[in-house]
């Protein structure tokens, strides 16, 4: 069996294996590093990752506000004159846009759902053996 690199990302290396001729991919294999974060500081990097692309979201929804209400105009009378064929357009581009930052919002939530369950399985387990003593 021999075992050639095909990708090196900062913490995992990547193996195509020969295996009786056949090649395979192997697991990722993590290497060792003396500063992994420890669970806390983990939590921590998950709730602000969070909170980063919660911002993100909200600049993409004030964008996509401007943008609909620049082709809109102010008092609704669609200053670029468009056509019936370019306002059906540019609602399927708004609503392909919307459809895309609804789903990051549910990602986010069970994003957030999952450190939770980890904070509190943390505080109970840290509770349960401060009673057990």
């Amino acid at each position: 069996m021999t075992k050639n690199v095909i990708a090196k990302y900062p913490s995992e290396y990547i193996y195509l294996e020969k295996i009786g001729g056949d090649e395979t991919m192997s697991m990722p294999q993590i290497p060792e590093n003396k500063h992994r974060p420890n669970l806390h500081d983990t939590i921590i990097d998950l709730l602000e990752s969070i909170a980063l692309e919660e911002m993100s979201l909200s600049h993409l929804l004030s964008a996509e506000a401007e943008r609909i209400q620049a082709f809109v105009g102010k008092n609704q009378d669609f200053p670029t004159s468009s056509s019936t064929n370019e306002i059906l357009c540019f609602n399927k581009t708004s609503s392909n846009l919307l459809d895309t930052i609804v789903m990051k919002e549910w990602i986010l939530y069970k994003k957030l759902l999952a450190a939770l369950e980890v904070l509190h399985k943390i505080h109970f387990c840290r509770d349960k053996y401060d009673e057990n003593g």
